[in-house]
């Protein structure tokens, strides 16, 4: 039967070999036997599908405890076995050697069939589920290495066309390179772990596999940013829809409002004039959550706060802002902070990452919308980055 356990009985005495073997084969279970440990070890690498060794302690030749601690240094979660030692001498020392030794169980002779046959089918319970959580982590690295692999050839295949070298300062390409550089740090180093056999703990590798996937989305988020700026820009809808500034705010604040709480920034709404903008509502939003990357990153060192707002223009228009309360810019960094590839702090120990590429990817969009990119920045004070829109038919702003 497919639903069988498949468990390996290791006992020097024949008769209470037998009488279990009987028992566990009448309830369910797919029973292989072996009278000492070298015969259970042999029989145990010849069927992998094996999840529950049921052993005496005392035996000749190599006691269940030695057994028990083979058995584990050679399993991993992958084919996890679950050892089940049982004793006519059983005391303290022994269930304490059991539990160093990676003993699922610990029985005293004479057993009851049916405690017998209840651990054995938890143990069978715990290898599958070891089995389980270990495939679904395999499979998951395998999807990631598939990004990665993915994310190489979209790199590669926009890189030619961009030589800093010689367009840019020497330091942007360092920084270019500890960009690229530091997510691929875990993405190298886990499978490698894996590839030389480390056993690494649950809840290690769950924490690894959450670090590999942040650093998937990191190289992604890059390489779309590489691709935006060097492609050229899509023509914008024609005519595009009119779309509520109080949409656009509250969407951005239900989307963006996790991860600002947990950096421990606060971002709350505004004031926002009544009205609506002519917009592509998917461009805009990217452009302002970049404006809010930006805000982000300036205000996380101390905690801050950053405020969504919709400003009406003098002679018609809307502005779409993100004000924060950074240390702000003086004339010179706000200059620098425009340029591609450039930042405020550009070396390698700045606080905040990035490429550079937020402020000018916004400016572009804002201007494929038909509106600009506007800031206004006080040292000391903070910055307010704003989208400024026209509205329908040359008529900045729509009254709602």
């Amino acid at each position: 039967m497919s639903d069988q356990i498949p468990l390996l009985l290791v006992d020097d005495e024949t008769a209470l070999l037998e009488e279990l073997c009987d028992f566990l084969s009448w309830n369910g279970v797919r029973v292989t036997t072996a009278g000492d440990g070298q015969e259970a070890l042999t029989k145990l690498a010849a069927d992998q599908a094996i999840t529950v060794v049921l052993t005496d302690i005392r035996m000749p030749l190599m006691t269940g405890l030695s057994l028990t601690s083979q058995i584990m240094q050679a399993r991993t979660d992958a084919d996890a076995v679950e050892v089940v030692l049982m004793t006519g001498h059983g005391n303290v020392d022994n269930a304490a050697q059991a539990v160093r030794a990676g003993a699922f169980d610990y029985l005293r002779k004479p057993m009851a069939l049916a405690e017998t046959l209840t651990v054995v089918r938890r143990a069978h319970a715990k290898a599958v589920g070891r089995r389980a959580t270990q495939a679904a982590r395999e499979a998951e690295l395998a999807r990631l290495r598939a990004d990665f692999a993915a994310l190489q050839a979209r790199t590669s295949a926009s890189g030619p066309q961009l030589d800093l070298s010689r367009e840019s300062p020497p330091e942007v390409a360092r920084i270019l390179s500890h960009e690229l550089r530091t997510p691929l740090i875990p993405l190298m180093a886990l499978p490698d772990l894996l590839g030389e056999g480390e056993n690494l703990p649950p809840g290690l590798l769950n924490e690894c596999l959450q670090d590999v996937q942040t650093a998937g989305k990191r190289l992604t988020e890059i390489a779309d940013d590489l691709i935006e700026l060097l492609a050229a820009p899509p023509a914008p809808k024609t005519p595009m829809p009119a779309v509520a500034a109080q949409k656009v705010l509250e969407n951005l604040l239900a989307d963006y409002a996790p991860a600002f709480a947990h950096a421990g920034v606060k971002l709350t709404l505004g004031p926002v004039a009544s009205g609506s903008v002519r917009t592509d509502l998917a461009t805009l939003t990217r452009a302002l959550g970049r404006l809010l990357g930006n805000a982000l990153a300036a205000c996380r060192a101390k905690g801050g706060h950053v405020e969504l707002a919709a400003v009406a223009q003098d002679g018609g228009g809307m502005a779409i802002e993100v004000r924060d309360s950074s240390h702000g810019m003086n004339e010179a960094e706000l200059t620098r902070a425009q340029l591609p590839f450039q930042q405020v702090d550009m070396s390698l120990t700045r606080s905040s990452g990035g490429l550079g590429l937020g402020l000018p990817l916004a400016s572009r969009a804002a201007r494929r919308l038909g509106g600009k990119l506007v800031i206004q920045s006080i040292p000391g004070e903070g910055t307010v980055a704003g989208i400024v829109l026209p509205g329908e038919g040359g008529n900045p702003l729509q009254k709602a």
